[in-house]
């Protein structure tokens, strides 16, 4: 299937935000924010954009239904990543009044705990391959697309014998990434919230 550039990101970014909508955190997030559903489409939107941007983008064999976003920490550019932020904060500022601007920070503050995107360094003192985003289209559910999708992935990081990780703060994906070898290795936990974050790490596996 061939799609021109915009194509892939605007499917890209409609099954995003869906995936997004279904997600706990992001659900909690946004409680209560009238806009909510604006504000994750333009998310999305900006998420694909800069995925594709920095090689992070993976689809299935040209199908953007399917995708996820990751890379070799070695690849990383994080003053690029840095200027993603500021621009995700302006156009969440654009975008919101200041009743939603509040109830939304409200609902990070709350649960900031349980949101951690350092943890990998407890467990791992080198590079790695972080699985960011991970997305597949209700059409294509059930039918091997995660597993086509993410097996080149897991080829690259047992060629580079590195280990491979990824959070989730739904409980059900722990059991499907288990399927592919990652094994959960920490659960956030806070008091001030009932989500959690499942913390998960694959070995790489040596083939020769």
């Amino acid at each position: 299937m061939k799609k021109n550039t915009q194509e892939i990101i605007e499917t890209v970014a409609r099954v995003m935000a869906v995936s997004f909508m279904e997600d706990p955190m992001n659900s909690a997030q946004l409680e209560g924010v009238k806009k909510c559903d604006q504000l994750l489409q333009a998310h999305s939107l900006m998420h694909a954009r800069h995925a594709l941007r920095c090689n992070m983008l993976h689809i299935l064999d040209g199908d953007p239904r399917a995708f996820f976003i990751g890379q070799d920490t070695r690849k990383e550019h994080k003053g690029r990543q840095k200027r993603f932020m500021i621009r995700m904060y302006l156009k969440t500022f654009s975008m919101l009044g200041l009743r939603d601007l509040r109830r939304l920070f409200a609902n990070i503050r709350r649960h900031r705990k349980v949101l951690s995107f350092d943890w990998p360094k407890e467990f791992i003192p080198g590079r790695y391959y972080h699985i960011k985003i991970t997305a597949v289209d209700q059409s294509l559910r059930g039918t091997g697309a995660f597993r086509k999708l993410i097996t080149p992935a897991i080829e690259y990081a047992d060629k580079e014998q590195i280990p491979m990780v990824l959070e989730t703060h739904n409980k059900t994906n722990v059991g499907i990434y288990e399927r592919f070898g990652f094994e959960l290795v920490k659960t956030i936990q806070s008091p001030e919230t009932p989500i959690e974050q499942y913390c998960m790490i694959r070995k790489p596996v040596d083939h020769s």
